[in-house]
């Protein structure tokens, strides 16, 4: 027998109980009332009149028992769910606005959880830190030494490796880390062993360890895999490990992992290149406090070992961070402004289902008042009320759990790609108790106001009035109460959406600075190792720019290592004539230094503003120069002619001249030139490039200017690089307008957001205000026929009924505007060219309000215009 079998025999006997219990007492009663000379007949009727409703009695006892309370609201709701079942329409409106807000909600909730709350999934993660800033390879080795507080890890930041795995040439996301990285994550294999320590020094550095994505796509999940030799960048590494499905550090686009080369002899590896930022994990008994102040002294030691001379302020502005803060600190704004957004449309619905329950009501008077007069006390129709809202939120709920799955997609979809853990979010039980738990305050949030308003009865006027026109002024208020405040939220909701609307639209007038028409880029990325002969990797794009020329259709072609727009950063540090740095900082400035061949400012429409632009001449033997953009011009020589002035890299002896100066381009983003703390922009000629590794740069891409198909073309592009050399892989394919479109693409996402958000709240608001407005029209029915009856025309009443309807609109947005100033300062750091006082947002947001208010009252307006004023008073 289970326990709800055992649980209604044990409640069926103490009814059983109960019911002998009350038949004793009357028994008893009756034998008093027959000593007392009453006839046996009667003496029944007597003891029932003395003893009262035996009904109200075992009403009593129940409640005294404890536990009826949920006997009854279970009886409430399903009473609940049969007059809504018998009010489809309303039901149907009232559901889908919650369902609305608690889809939305669950979606938000889901994202949130998985990405800001959810602990991260290692041991103790609490213990995890990030240490800012960047570091080489020997500063690394030095805080792993000296450090009494941490113990500390290198992990670089995800870079695109060629791989070539069983004869097939492909570019994936790698990351070089320290061979303690995963024992300090205490992070085990899934297959094989993570590394072992030392394996990130020479001659023991020749492993790999891959990604069980990476495992099952390239090996079909062969546990032989372990022990395969792979080439990674030219250089064979065997594979021992592969890491569980869902492991992704340092980001969700890593598929391969190989350790640092530690090689103190080699001190320009060692000290200059390769710098990444740091993980660590506290020691026992250390506190995050105790590690922020050892690590300056740290900082300062490791700058005394560079084999060169480094600045005191180096990393003077690093700290310690918990781990999970910093991983999430670039969507953490995003994520609050989204929750906000969808919090706000969840109140607008319960504001819009409390006013239409608050309507509701008036058909119901009668039925309260009659309840009342049989006995039912206020607390007991109050639980009637809650449980029908309840059971009205219930519903809303199961429909937006399935509106949570689609919202979910959308919401992911908006975010970077990058986001750490957005893979991994999904609906599960978490999100399930969350919508649980918001599904019941929902409904008693929406049903508080109008339960407690109803409750309240005055039986004589409500049962003389038949319920019509017995909730008086005060329930009139307090339904314009409502939709104001609901009216407010939907203005801040759109003044949000105007200005994300105005962001993007000054975002997509933006010049690039070139043309994008008909240009298809076509990466091609050679091993390092190839590079490292110059005249290898230059005769390679000589032979196959030459090649490509010849190809039908193929109009101009040329070559950079930095497609504008693409999110590729070639940085690296330069001295500039007549700017020498700082000796106290000891800083150079960060310029973005691109490589390109002849010809591709041409085919980029880039003009030539001074001097000249490269030729086939300017090769790897001639003079070395350079050309920068006009606003680095501007910035180091103002008044002054650029042309003969110099530049190099930091590390170079000889000084590149000036030869010319281009135009401006966006090649960071659409919304700046170039990122933050990049002082400048030079261009070289490829023979004489070099990148931050102090050598050519290996992979380029290809520009194509061509009328005919891009995908026949890059094919016919792969063909020649196969027959050059087949170890190369060739990515992805892309023309310059869908770069220039997918560069905006993470602002018109969270645009289309915000006017689906402001969208839905001014539905629920026109609803709403609708509901309040025909309501008010029909109780004031009697009023509008003493009107028409001495002569009001019916524009006159029309005029009434949509003034009344902006009067609710105007105050709303009076109200909604005071707020806008104040919240939508949350999404300024989303914004370009606007500012959050922007007033054509707040124009538009306005008419739209009022647009909503003025559809909201025309049918009631309609209704009340044609009313019959002899039908009307007779009614009265």
């Amino acid at each position: 027998m289970s326990f709800f079998d055992r649980w209604r025999e044990k409640r069926q006997a103490r009814e059983e109980d109960l019911e002998r219990e009350v038949d004793a007492d009357l028994e008893l009663e009756a034998e008093e009332q027959r000593q007392t000379g009453v006839p046996a007949g009667e003496a029944r009727h007597a003891a029932r009149r003395a003893f009262g409703s035996t009904a109200f009695v075992q009403e009593e006892v129940r409640e005294a028992w404890g536990w009826m309370w949920l006997e009854q609201f279970w009886q409430d709701l399903r009473y609940g769910f049969r007059t809504l079942r018998k009010n489809a329409g309303f039901t149907a409106v009232a559901a889908i606005s919650l369902a609305l807000g608690i889809g939305g909600n669950a979606a938000m909730f889901s994202i949130v959880n998985g990405v800001l709350l959810r602990p991260l999934p290692y041991a103790q993660p609490d213990r995890l830190v990030r240490v800012t800033g960047y570091y080489p390879k020997g500063a690394v080795v030095a805080l792993q030494q000296d450090s009494r507080t941490m113990e500390v890890a290198g992990a670089g930041e995800p870079a695109e490796l060629n791989v070539v795995i069983a004869g097939d040439a492909q570019r994936l996301a790698g990351s070089a880390v320290s061979a303690n990285l995963f024992s300090l994550l205490d992070a085990e294999a899934e297959m094989g062993n993570t590394f072992f320590p030392g394996q990130d020094h020479p001659g023991q550095d020749r492993v790999a360890i891959i990604s069980d994505a990476l495992w099952r796509q390239r090996f079909t999940g062969d546990p032989s895999a372990i022990g395969r030799v792979i080439s990674v960048e030219g250089v064979g590494r065997q594979i021992v490990g592969v890491m569980p499905p869902g492991f992704a550090f340092p980001s969700s686009q890593v598929q391969l992992w190989i350790p640092l080369h530690l090689d103190p002899n080699d001190a320009e590896d060692y000290w200059g290149k390769g710098y990444m930022p740091l993980v660590a994990r506290l020691r026992p008994g250390a506190t995050l406090a105790q590690a922020r102040n050892e690590l300056h002294p740290l900082i300062a030691h490791a700058i005394t070992l560079f084999s060169f001379p480094m600045g005191r302020d180096w990393n003077s502005d690093a700290t310690v961070l918990p781990l999970q803060d910093d991983l999430v600190s670039g969507v953490r704004t995003k994520l609050l402004v989204l929750a906000a957004a969808v919090g706000m449309i969840l109140l607008i619905a319960c504001a819009n289902v409390a006013s239409l329950l608050l309507s509701r009501a008036t058909a119901r008077r009668k039925e309260i008042g009659l309840r009342s007069a049989l006995g039912a006390a206020r607390g007991r129709l109050l639980r009637q009320l809650l449980a029908e809202s309840v059971a009205l939120a219930l519903i809303g709920g199961f429909l937006g759990l399935w509106l949570a799955w689609g919202a979910l997609a959308v919401l992911k979809g908006s975010l970077p790609a990058g986001t750490p853990r957005l893979a991994q979010v999904g609906i599960d039980w978490r999100v399930l108790a969350f919508m649980a738990l918001l599904t019941l305050l929902t409904g008693l949030a929406a049903g508080l106001a109008p339960a407690w308003s109803t409750s309240r009865v005055n039986l004589v006027e409500t049962i003389k009035s038949g319920g019509q026109r017995a909730t008086g002024a005060a329930g009139i208020r307090l339904r314009g109460s409502i939709i104001t405040a609901e009216v407010a939220l939907a203005v801040v909701l759109a003044v949000a959406a105007g200005l994300l609307t105005r962001s993007l639209w000054r975002m997509m007038q933006v010049n690039p600075g070139f043309n994008p028409t008909q240009l298809v880029a076509v990466q091609v990325s050679p091993d390092l190792s190839l590079c490292r002969q110059r005249a290898a990797c230059v005769a390679l794009y000589n032979q196959l720019l030459m090649r490509a020329q010849g190809i039908s259709g193929v109009a101009e072609v040329a070559a950079v290592n930095a497609v504008p727009l693409s999110g590729v950063t070639p940085f690296f540090p330069v001295d500039v004539e007549g700017h020498p740095r700082d000796p106290a900082q000891n800083i150079a400035p960060l310029f973005w230094a691109e490589a390109v061949t002849p010809g591709a400012f041409r085919i980029l429409n880039i003009p030539i503003l001074a001097g000249r632009g490269f030729t086939e001449t300017d090769g790897e033997k001639s003079a070395s120069v350079v050309v920068v953009s006009a606003s680095t011009a501007r910035r180091y020589w103002p008044g002054e002619n650029p042309i003969g002035k110099q530049i190099r890299a930091v590390w170079d002896q000889q000084w590149r001249t000036v030869v010319g100066v281009v135009g401006d381009l966006r090649l960071y983003s659409l919304a700046s030139n170039l990122p933050d703390g990049t002082d400048g922009a030079l261009y070289m000629p490829y023979p004489q490039a070099v990148d931050l590794t102090e050598q050519i740069p290996a992979a380029m891409s290809l520009l194509v200017r061509t009328g005919s198909d891009p995908a026949r073309v890059a094919t016919e592009i792969r063909g020649l690089v196969r027959e050059l050399n087949p170890n190369i892989p060739v990515g992805e394919v892309r023309t310059l307008e869908d770069v220039v479109n997918n560069s905006t693409s993470q602002p018109r996402s969270l645009m289309w957001l915000f006017v689906s958000f402001a969208a839905c709240a001014l539905l629920l608001a026109a609803i709403g205000t609708y509901g309040v407005i025909s309501y008010s029209t029909t109780q004031r029915t009697y009023e509008m026929g003493v009107r028409m009856a001495l002569g009001a025309s019916r524009i006159s009443i029309i005029g009434l009924v949509l003034g009344q309807s902006l009067r609710l609109v105007l105050t709303g947005l009076a109200l909604g505007a005071g707020a806008a100033l104040l919240l939508v300062r949350m999404i300024a750091s989303l914004l370009y060219g606007v500012t959050t006082t922007d007033p054509i947002a707040y124009v538009a947001a306005g008419v739209l309000l009022v647009a909503v208010g003025l559809l909201a009252g025309f049918v009631p307006a309609r209704r009340a215009a044609n009313t019959d004023p002899l039908l009307a008073l007779r009614a009265e």
